[in-house]
């Protein structure tokens, strides 16, 4: 990848991630989009589970950088007609076929859950889980293994507690517990029960 593309795919997520759910949530907005862009970088159609795909092209490249997911339904108010809700959003940042931002809403149309490839690789680095759009949960994917290496814990947004399986058996074997976000003690599991047997205060 050139700096160029680099640099793109760098600014291609910072900006896209801020457009949240709403972005292109209904056809006025999606219209908006196809015009800004161009007709010949933006196209839609249903795939086969039913939903309605926009895809984007904002390099101009001829391959879609970004796709918005859409599920259809009647209008509870007026059966007569369709209303659209964002349910994914997929990024590719650096032009390479592959997504690097997967994003999952929820019907309240915040975010639930949304996958990284921070560096980039093609694989899934970060998995960060939200409740009411409050991240809640993060894990940091081991890519050679595919396994949870370390999960951090969050509450109202703050750091609260960190696991982690240092010895790549499945098992948690580290802990690190955080007040107002400052780690106060942290454990270890030495002999593979499960359990902490040693603290160490900080």
């Amino acid at each position: 990848m050139n700096a160029t593309r680099t640099l793109f795919a760098s600014a291609l997520i910072t900006t896209l991630m801020a457009l949240g759910p709403v972005a292109c949530g209904s056809d006025e907005a999606a219209e908006r989009d196809m015009g800004e862009l161009g007709a010949a970088h933006f196209s839609r159609s249903k795939n086969e589970e039913g939903q309605v795909v926009e895809r984007y092209d904002s390099t101009g490249d001829g391959v879609a950088d970004v796709l918005k997911y859409f599920e259809e339904s009647a209008d509870p108010e007026d059966p007569s007609l369709t209303q659209r809700r964002l349910v994914k959003l997929e990024i590719d940042a650096n032009g390479d076929g592959n997504i690097n931002v997967r994003r999952i809403f929820d019907e309240s149309n915040t975010v639930r859950t949304e996958e990284l490839d921070v560096d980039l690789d093609g694989q899934v680095d970060v998995i960060l889980y939200f409740d009411g759009g409050k991240l809640t949960r993060k894990e940091l994917i081991d890519t050679e293994s595919g396994r949870v290496a370390t999960t951090r814990h969050y509450s109202e947004g703050t750091l609260i507690r960190v696991e982690k399986d240092e010895n790549a058996d499945d098992r948690i074997d580290y802990w690190e517990f955080y007040e107002e976000g400052v780690l106060t003690r942290l454990g270890r599991d030495t002999n593979g029960d499960g359990q902490a047997d040693t603290w160490q205060a900080r």
